[in-house]
């Protein structure tokens, strides 16, 4: 075996002319299959990941170097800066996961560094190292340029989902960016942020099961969502508030006015400095009715309150906080478009550009 497909199986990565990296990279596999080696190549997607700081970037090797394991995939990591010195690398490695009897499965990855004035050739590059007749999921890792939308727009071509993680947006234009790509491009849009939410969804549910609840949904007067945040000042970290808050305005049959405002009802949000993120408790008052979601601080299970009552809803009987690769891999076994994301995001757009006039 030469050393160059040594190295590369081993998971470590090598270095390449960014002009013949699918020349270099069928040469490797052709090595390996002449010296008989148990290693299958595997993928059912295209990854492309856009980080523009060496910290994302390895962050997104790791983080879908595990992906891998659930969903084979060819990997293509992207690191940008405009405002750096000109220049174009490439390297190549393997994500490889033993099957059992010395047998590995391994998927390629191809790793990108661009600056100045040759980020222009990324787009052509990346497009031209995807696997023909699979699907394209790109993942915009940190923040989203809403600045330099034609940029995105250029990457995105060929994607069949983008997939973006809103607790690091900057700014309710991101989300504008993201609710444009999905009503606009064939390409619909996924967000980390919102599935971190299923299981506050699935308990606020609970609370209009009963019979006698089933109707109060519809007199909902006022929500009042309490979060840990790391940084107050950062739009990202209310994120999730406000797509919870907009997820409920709209199962109540409201709607958001242009101006932010949601008539006839009171939506107010407490943020709390922490080490850690995330929402600590929802309170809803209806006409003749009140109840509570809020996450046991010890016991990791989100519990409600409705009139006096509490209860554990079952299905939510142990919680905890998921992994960006299980968010990633779940995003990648589900083809269909999120329809409810999209329902969600032009009122938690108005509300949010409402809280940065204020």
């Amino acid at each position: 075996m030469s050393d160059n497909i040594r190295d590369a199986i081993a998971g470590e990565e090598v270095r390449v002319d960014y002009n013949s990296i699918e020349q270099t990279l069928a040469e490797l596999w052709r090595i390996e299959k002449t010296e008989g080696e148990a290693v299958t190549r595997a993928a059912l997607w295209n990854v492309v990941a856009h980080a523009s700081s060496s910290e994302h970037h390895t962050s997104a090797s790791e983080i879908l170097g595990r992906a891998s394991i659930a969903v084979p995939q060819r990997t293509i990591v992207i690191r940008t800066n405009p405002e750096g010195p000109p220049e174009m690398a490439a390297w190549i490695s393997a994500n490889c996961h033993l099957l059992g009897a010395g047998k590995q499965v391994c998927s390629e990855e191809i790793s990108i560094v661009a600056g100045g004035d040759r980020v222009e050739r990324v787009p052509p590059l990346v497009h031209a190292l995807l696997i023909p007749d699979m699907p394209v999921a790109f993942w915009w890792v940190g923040d989203l340029p809403h600045e330099n939308e034609a940029y995105v727009r250029s990457l995105l071509g060929p994607a069949d989902r983008l997939i973006v993680d809103s607790v690091h947006f900057d700014s309710p234009e991101d989300l504008g960016l993201v609710q444009r790509t999905g009503e606009r491009t064939s390409t619909p849009p996924a967000d980390l942020n919102w599935v971190r939410l299923d299981e506050w969804r699935a308990a606020a549910a609970s609370v209009f099961d009963p019979p006698s609840m089933r109707g109060r949904l519809k007199t909902l007067r006022e929500i009042r969502i309490i979060a840990n945040v790391t940084d107050i000042a950062y739009f990202g970290e209310s994120v999730e508030a406000l797509y919870l808050a907009s997820w409920l305005v709209a199962q109540a049959g409201m709607g958001v006015d242009d101006s932010g405002n949601i008539p006839d009802l009171s939506c107010t949000f407490e943020f709390r400095p922490a080490d850690t993120r995330g929402i600590l408790r929802v309170d809803l008052e209806m006409d003749g009715s009140s109840a509570a979601i809020e996450r046991h601080p010890e016991r990791c299970v989100l519990t409600t309150n409705v009139d006096g009552q509490l209860n554990v809803p079952e299905a939510l009987l142990r919680t905890s906080r998921k992994k960006v690769d299980e968010l990633i891999v779940r995003e990648l076994k589900q083809p269909e478009s999120d329809r409810l994301l999209m329902k969600v995001l032009p009122s938690a757009i108005r509300i949010a550009r409402r809280r940065s006039a204020a």
